[in-house]
């Protein structure tokens, strides 16, 4: 390695090496890898709700080198849940209030996702704060036009990332484990016959 390159290397690393925060990452996965090829759409409207606190809530989970990183689970994941909904749905609408029977009605929306995410992350290096491994939980709970709970289920994506990786993009483990879970969500609705 020749000289510039090794100062190169040493800097990166001293970025990445400073402790005692929380640094912000970003979990929202590159929409266009949640469009998977054979899907059949099932031709019903839906819509999906998020509390306006879920919306606000801020998560801290371990980093590396004795940091931790902060994210906003339901924000980030937002668009994910949206294009996955709408890649087997035919229509997907925003419920701002599960008593909103007039809105569910006129947009003729059968049935409602509501994302519940646990997430966790962690690190094999001691120098860099970036997580080398992250994993989202998503428990999603479905409800048709009356608010009764007709499905649910849970699926579990995981992500890792190397050092090398990094330099591109920081919240990449967490990119990638929210990629997983909304191509499993994506697979698990097409295979669930009670919603079509």
């Amino acid at each position: 390695m020749d000289m510039r390159k090794r100062i190169g290397f040493l800097l990166l690393v001293v970025s990445f090496s400073i402790t005692g925060c929380a640094h912000k990452i970003n979990l929202t996965p590159p929409l266009n890898t949640l469009d998977l090829k054979g899907i059949i759409p099932i031709e019903k409207n839906v819509g999906y709700y998020i509390s306006p606190e879920d919306m606000t809530k801020e998560v801290v989970t371990p980093g590396g080198g004795g940091d931790k990183v902060k994210y906003t689970p339901y924000a980030d994941l937002e668009p994910a849940l949206k294009q996955a909904l709408d890649n087997v749905f035919a229509d997907v609408y925003q419920v701002k209030s599960l008593d909103d029977k007039g809105f569910l009605a006129e947009n003729k929306i059968t049935y409602v996702f509501i994302p519940n995410y646990t997430t966790n992350s962690s690190s094999s290096s001691v120098f860099t704060w970036p997580p080398t491994d992250f994993t989202i939980t998503m428990l999603c709970k479905t409800q048709d036009d009356a608010g009764n709970v007709v499905w649910e289920s849970t699926v579990e994506g995981n992500g890792k990332a190397e050092f090398a990786e990094f330099k591109h993009d920081m919240s990449l483990s967490a990119r990638r484990a929210a990629k997983a879970v909304f191509v499993e969500f994506e697979k698990t609705l097409q295979q669930t016959e009670a919603l079509k």
